[in-house]
C-alpha cells in the first residue's frame, strides 16, 4: 500500500516538473526536501528547472551598475568575491530582460 502512494506521489511530482514548476517549489508543495525531488526527476529522467535567481537583488544590481561604468568581469569578480562565470551570467540575463522591455 505504502509503495503505490510513493508511486503516485513520484508520477505527481514528475508531472509539475514537467508543467515548469521549479524545484523548490516542488519541494514546497510536497514537504519534501529539494535533493530528495532532484533525486526523484533524475531517476524518472525528466530535467529539473532550477529557480533563477532575481536580477533585483543588492548584488546583482552593484554589478550591473559595474557592468555599465565599463568595469571588467574579471575586476568585478574579484571586488564581490564572486566568478567571473557568475558575472557573465548575470549580464547575459540583464541584457535579455533589456530586449525584452524595448
Amino acid at each position: 500500500m505504502k509503495q503505490i502512494e510513493i508511486a503516485h506521489r513520484n508520477s505527481a511530482i514528475v508531472k509539475s516538473a514537467k508543467e515548469g514548476h521549479t524545484i523548490v517549489e516542488i519541494a514546497e508543495i510536497f514537504s519534501m526536501n529539494p535533493r530528495r525531488i532532484m533525486s526523484i526527476l533524475k531517476s524518472a529522467r525528466v530535467k529539473a528547472k532550477r529557480p533563477v535567481h532575481a536580477l533585483e537583488s543588492h548584488l546583482c544590481q552593484a554589478i550591473i551598475q559595474d557592468l555599465n561604468s565599463g568595469l571588467k568581469q574579471s575586476d568585478i569578480a574579484r571586488k564581490y568575491y564572486v566568478s567571473r562565470q557568475y558575472v557573465s551570467q548575470i549580464k547575459f540575463k540583464y541584457q535579455s530582460l533589456k530586449k525584452t522591455d524595448e
